[in-house]
């Protein structure tokens, strides 16, 4: 009896709450309008939190290669061999070759570093408009 009681006290605070709902088309537009904006503006959100995160990843990265081109110019002499990491393997290379390795990935780094912010910007913009 006691369970027959509580449902007959939640249906009149359903109906109760349904019937408050109940407004005219257009406002009800205007709240799945709005609605939308909240939405795209977490998905906005969403995306230039993760951008801001590889950004950081990538600067990472970038101080790293910097850090390891003044070792090399602080320890060459035209003996000096270098180890370079490729995936779990390590390649022993001469000082030229890993000056040219060290260029071509901060090419890389700093082109995946630029898409980031133009991504970063365009999203910035449609968020303010």
């Amino acid at each position: 009896q006691h369970h027959s009681d509580n449902n007959s006290q939640a249906k009149p605070r359903t109906l109760g709450a349904m019937s408050s709902f109940k407004e005219t088309e257009d406002e009800v537009e205007v709240r799945k309008e709005d609605q939308e904006k909240i939405n795209e503006f977490g998905v906005i959100h969403k995306a230039l939190t993760d951008l801001a995160e590889d950004r950081k990843v990538i600067q990472e990265q970038l101080n790293f290669l910097e850090d390891a081109e003044q070792e090399v110019m602080l320890s060459s002499d035209d003996s000096d061999t270098f180890l370079i990491q490729l995936g779990s393997t390590y390649v022993k290379v001469g000082e030229d070759e890993f000056n040219d390795y060290l260029e071509r990935k901060k090419t890389e780094y700093e082109g995946r570093l630029e898409k980031i912010n133009e991504e970063s910007d365009a999203l910035e913009e449609k968020k303010s408009s």
